[in-house]
């Protein structure tokens, strides 16, 4: 998904941006771990993948935060 930046012209549309690309990194990061058998490299995504999700969180309750002002 392209953004462009001209639209990102409130902090909503700035934090809905943000929450597809988290949640596009965590989907990746999930087909790697479903297509990863070596240890080390599982452990390395596996911590990108709970730091997604963190992410995705932080966000999701900065959207909460601004929709009841």
């Amino acid at each position: 998904m392209t953004i462009d930046p001209h639209t990102l012209s409130t902090p909503m549309a700035i934090l809905e941006a943000a929450i597809e690309k988290e949640k596009a990194a965590y989907r990746f990061y999930d087909q790697l771990l479903n297509n990863t058998n070596v240890g080390l490299l599982q452990e390395i995504i596996e911590h990108l993948l709970e730091e997604e999700y963190k992410h995705i969180q932080l966000i999701e309750k900065k959207m909460a935060a601004l929709r009841s002002g």
